[in-house]
């Protein structure tokens, strides 16, 4: 990019939070960004951000903004040169064997970063050990989707589908605080006569717009899946989208789930069930639209399973406004998910375990087939396995974009295990729990200091400009991948003359898989964003992509039995479940500094459950799990279920300190973050719960 560019007076490019992707203008003044407009041709958002976005320039003008690379010297982090911080990179990793050393991603980073960081863990460090912090949030959907239909983009259909529908289920989906601009579709819909369920167990500010509101247990969204499966079969309702494998199977077991048991299990009452089966039963067009809240269970991979058996078996998978697709939460989690940071991946959502798909990207980098490793650890068994001696452990980690210190399930022992490795290096720009506790920290690029593509929740692939250069001696995140590369002695394919050299070669690396963004260029995406596959430059992209044939072995669906048990409690237990506020933003390394966006963190409460426990609102109550304690004011929630306690995860010392970081979704490896059994205690304290320090500024 030309330094005239660099200082016109706007800059188009993507908002760094959500999966929507809004597109804005970023005015310039002196060349710094002043303002943020959002655009009406955003094919998304079409000219609506929600207020992080717009607040989302107070990052670039933080004092904590890492400007220089900090080493750890005498139990300090102190400012040192490039030169230095590497030849620590040189010595400290040089030290360590491939297998005992570990790599970190994110789903807020761009494509091409995404394919850098996988072919640098594989090719540079030649570790097995790759995962991203993604595997919190869609892993769960992925791998259902990716076992019954052998795609998982997500949304299949383009967001416009949505207002087409007659009936949307909104399933542990909190559209209105994580994906506000995606309401105007739901206020379509309603505007249309049609209807919206909000499946939560919490009354929200989008139930309240959808107007009609059921609070399963946690756990158990499945289960009611299952529940209105059996119903449609005793209604005659069954049409499939297409022959497949399975059904009989699915079906059977729905026999077994009759309104009677599904509504004891979900807490809810048989009437609930009855009328929301006619609802489904009577639309022409049904839309299943899961979030976190069935997905981040040790069970995630079968509920969502349950979901999509129901939708395919009724004929709405793959029909315009119909069906069933997964919001995807991160900025970038589509893209995030698809090109080579998961354990298991290689770019364009290649296996890592297919012969063939390690022989194609070998060849494109020019290593032989044998040296790409096999699957590693994934995210939670990484972090778990930090700092432990023996066959598995790790001594070396390097993070790229993450917090886990705050986002992992468990905190505290993860803490605690990145605390015991020998050389913990953050890469990231502002700093962060994790950054706390590295041994070195590179400081590198924000959102608008680099170039680069991103994917939303619809699979839709639109750039990233720059706006600005990172300020001091930040460097944009690629180039310090290339430059721990060459600190490696191991430059070979780090040797881009230019950023668009690394772009060429993320979209000829997805030529032929399943992702295939091969027909795209900058050029391109100036002109119109594409939802992928894009197979060619003068081809179509791919708008509706979940219909027969699949890209599966015989073009058929597999369907899956879902293996589901209501969680166990006594009476009166409480189960904790965590999520997010709509102000704040993953593990709030932004926007708990961000001015515009102030929250303070609380413990949701039914006031019946409140009273039980001699609590009132703003009253200190401190949570007990099996796993650790957290601390935070009360704050009463009459429209919570009262067996059910909510807290957010966007505070260190909090919520992850309560969740189990050992139990792991058999499939998707994702832990249970959203069902803990918890009990509640008063506080016996006059101060707010102390938060884990944060690094001193630096100028």
């Amino acid at each position: 990019m030309s330094q005239a560019t660099l200082h016109t007076p706007t800059v188009r490019t993507t908002c760094p939070y959500c999966a929507v992707q809004c597109t804005f203008d970023l005015h310039l003044d002196r060349g710094l960004p002043v303002k943020v407009t959002p655009t009406k041709d955003c094919p998304v958002a079409h000219g609506t951000v929600c207020r992080k976005g717009l607040a989302a320039l107070n990052d670039l003008r933080h004092p904590d903004r890492l400007t220089t690379p900090l080493l750890r010297k005498n139990g300090d982090l102190t400012p040192v040169g490039w030169d230095e911080a590497l030849a620590y990179v040189r010595d400290a990793l040089g030290s360590v064997p491939p297998e005992r050393t570990g790599v970190f991603g994110s789903g807020s980073l761009t494509n091409e970063k995404t394919y850098l960081l996988g072919k640098f863990a594989r090719v540079a460090l030649r570790t097995p050990h790759i995962d991203y912090n993604g595997r919190y949030c869609m892993a769960s959907a992925s791998a259902a989707l990716n076992r019954t239909v052998g795609y998982d983009r997500g949304l299949g259909f383009p967001a416009d589908d949505l207002v087409r529908s007659d009936l949307v289920l909104l399933v542990g989906a909190n559209v209105a605080e994580t994906l506000p601009p995606l309401m105007q579709y739901l206020k379509g819909v309603k505007d249309r006569g049609g209807t919206i369920y909000a499946i939560d167990p919490r009354a929200t500010t989008t139930s309240r717009v959808a107007g009609r509101h059921l609070a399963p247990k946690p756990g158990t969204d499945g289960l009611l899946a299952l529940g209105l499966l059996h119903l449609m079969k005793q209604w005659g309702r069954i049409r499939p989208t297409a022959p497949a494998h399975g059904m009989a199977q699915v079906l059977a077991h729905a026999d077994d789930y009759p309104p009677a048991r599904v509504a004891h299990d979900c807490g809810l009452s048989e009437a609930d069930v009855f009328a929301l089966g006619r609802a489904y039963a009577e639309a022409r067009t049904s839309l299943i639209l899961t979030g976190r809240g069935p997905e981040q269970h040790i069970q995630g991979t079968d509920t969502v399973q349950a979901w999509l058996n129901l939708a395919f078996l009724t004929g709405h998978f793959g029909k315009v406004g119909g069906g069933y697709g997964p919001l995807t939460g991160q900025g970038n989690g589509q893209g995030g998910r698809e090109h080579g940071q998961k354990n298991d991946q290689l770019p364009g959502a290649r296996s890592l375990r297919d012969p063939r798909h390690r022989a194609e990207i070998a060849a494109l980098w020019d290593v032989p087939e044998r040296d790409l490793p096999q699957p590693g650890h994934s995210a939670q068994e990484l972090l778990n396995a930090c700092g432990q001696p023996g066959a598995g452990g790790l001594d070396a980690l390097i993070v790229l974009g993450s917090n886990p210190a705050v986002s992992a399930a468990g905190t505290g022992q993860v803490t605690q295990n990145l605390k015991a490795l020998k050389h913990l290096i953050v890469i990231d720009f502002l700093p962060s729990e994790t950054a706390g506790l590295a041994t070195l920290v590179l400081p590198g690029s924000m959102w608008c200091e680099e170039e680069g593509t991103t994917t939303n929740l619809e699979g839709r692939v639109q750039r990233r400009r720059r706006a600005v250069t990172p300020p001091g001696a930040a460097r944009e995140d690629w180039r310090i991948l290339c430059d721990l590369a060459a600190a490696l002695g191991r430059p070979h394919g780090f040797t881009y003359p230019d950023f668009r050299a690394l772009q060429d070669e993320f979209f000829r690396a997805t030529r032929g898989a399943r992702a295939d963004y091969s027909g795209l260029s900058a050029e391109r995406l100036d002109r119109a964003t594409a939802q992928w596959p894009v197979r060619s430059a003068a081809g179509p992209d791919t708008p509706h992509v979940y219909a027969p044939p699949f890209p599966t072995p015989d073009g058929l669906a597999t369907l899956h039995v879902p293996q589901l048990r209501a969680p166990a409690s006594a009476p009166r237990a409480l189960h904790l479940t965590t999520g997010r506020l709509a102000g704040q933003y993953q593990s709030g390394t932004q926007t708990r500094r961000n001015p515009a966006l102030k929250a303070e963190q609380t413990v949701q409460i039914h006031p019946d459950t409140a009273r039980e426990h001699g609590l009132g609102a703003g009253d200190l109550v401190t949570l007990r799990t099996a796993h650790g304690q957290a601390t935070a004011p009360v704050a009463l929630s009459p429209g919570l279920r009262r067996d059910t306690v909510f807290i957010s995860f966007h505070w260190p010392e909090s919520a992850n300190l309560l969740t189990d970081p050992d139990a792991l979704d058999p499939h998707s490896r994702m832990p249970g973050f959203k069902v803990t059994p918890v009990t509640l205690h008063p506080a016996r304290l006059t101060l707010p719960v102390p938060t884990a320090p944060l690094l001193s500024p630096v100028s």
